[in-house]
């Protein structure tokens, strides 16, 4: 019976986050932990004895915490169960873009496929478990037909259009580039136009970035995300409006340039149908301008490009340091990280629980050795990233009691 086996890593967001969706630069780390995905042929009776009467080709869906779900060969991604769409929709497009008939296998003899996925990537935390699934799935899906995806991105972008048109969430590239191209111990600068590759950056010795799950669960489905989403996209094009000319990306402008614009021509808060009467609409099909709904356009807009600068601070700080100007360049980190932070909270991505953990960290301070932190991926809860010297991990544990909060940090 065939078999393989493939696995993928979670991804710590040090910086960038919800910025991929408008050409920042983001750096990313993969995680120590992975999504592992088996996938076996089943022998045609093993089927016929599972179901009643004739056996279809099916694919049996496994996973720990979901249990176990079986979909029957052809069935649209859209009548399978949420969780089963992650690895449903990999098959689905991978068969497509492989040229793969999946009928023509149960002809061959197999009576269908069972994907077994066990994960030690945190659910709901903001350190991308969807990613990782999808990831891994491609590629043990490559090593079970001996098709493997041509260009260092390809599998990525794949992965990004399970999540978009299968799934339905309006994610950006980065989650999936981190988890498929990232290397271990460093972060991994991505410029997402939309998927160009830097040189990964190694943290200076004895310093380390943890993920701090905050216990408040997260979906870049929910409504926050594709508002603060939409908001960007609106911003763009108000801002199109003002200059005279088209921006493939809001980040191709520099911070300075969008703060000098009049609060007229991109203003603070904008109701939908105030935004469709003026612009008539976004260049981003993945976002829906309500009518009904207040958006803020302006720090919408303003965050992705002051990210992508602070993005680019970081990367020049860190390949910089030296045992000369290490205490001034962590700290300078650390202050990028905070600035990171306050920016979630101007575009509704902010919640008590993670701004009350930055400010723990704040307290305690370089003294203590905690130089930064900053709500990470999706916001609005999920996992919290923390730079800190490798030694005051045990005053990250202290503070993490002190707050009730988990105390188990991941990297």
């Amino acid at each position: 019976m065939k078999t393989h086996t493939a696995e993928a890593p979670g991804r710590l967001d040090f910086m960038g986050g919800v910025a991929d969706y408008s050409g920042s630069l983001v750096l990313e780390m993969p995680l120590s932990l992975t999504t592992r995905v088996k996938i076996s042929e089943f022998p045609p009776k093993r089927i016929s004895r599972a179901c009643e009467g004739a056996a279809p080709f099916s694919f049996v869906f496994v996973s720990e915490t979901y249990g176990e779900e079986r979909v029957e060969l052809g069935t649209p991604p859209s009548e399978v169960p949420q969780w089963a769409r992650y690895p449903y929709g990999c098959l689905w497009l991978f068969a497509k873009e492989q040229r793969i008939r999946l009928d023509k296998l149960a002809v061959d003899g197999c009576g269908g496929l069972r994907f077994e996925v066990s994960s030690r990537v945190p659910e709901a935390m903001g350190v991308s478990s969807s990613a990782a699934l999808e990831v891994a799935t491609l590629r043990a899906l490559e090593l079970f037909f001996d098709k493997p995806l041509k260009g260092q991105t390809t599998l990525a972008r794949l992965a990004q259009r399970v999540e978009n048109e299968i799934v339905g969430a309006p994610c950006g590239l980065m989650d999936q580039l981190a988890s498929a191209n990232g290397v271990k111990g460093a972060l991994l600068p991505i410029l997402c136009r939309p998927d160009i590759l830097g040189e990964p950056v190694k943290l200076p010795k004895g310093i380390v970035a943890v993920g701090w799950p905050s216990g408040v669960k997260h979906a870049v489905s929910d409504s926050p995300y594709a508002t603060a989403r939409a908001a960007a996209f609106m911003g763009k094009k108000l801002i199109e409006a003002t200059l005279g000319r088209r921006l493939k990306h809001a980040t191709e402008l520099a911070p300075s340039v969008v703060r000098s614009l009049s609060l007229e021509a991109l203003p603070e808060r904008m109701s939908g149908r105030a935004f469709l009467e003026k612009c008539g609409g976004v260049d981003d099909p993945l976002s829906t301008i309500e009518p009904g709904r207040e958006y803020a356009p302006r720090a919408g807009v303003s965050f992705p490009v002051e990210e992508s600068f602070r993005s680019e601070a970081a990367v020049a700080l860190l390949r910089g340091l030296g045992a000369r100007n290490r205490a001034e360049s962590l700290a300078a980190l650390g202050e990028l990280l905070y600035q990171s932070h306050a920016g979630y909270s101007s575009i509704g991505l902010g919640c008590p629980e993670t701004d009350e953990m930055v400010e723990g960290v704040r307290a305690l301070g370089p003294k203590r050795g905690l130089y930064g932190a900053r709500v990470s991926g999706g916001g609005s809860g999920g996992t919290v990233v923390v730079l800190l010297e490798q030694a005051a991990l045990p005053a990250l544990t202290r503070l993490a009691k002190k707050l009730g909060r988990p105390t188990t940090f991941v990297s």
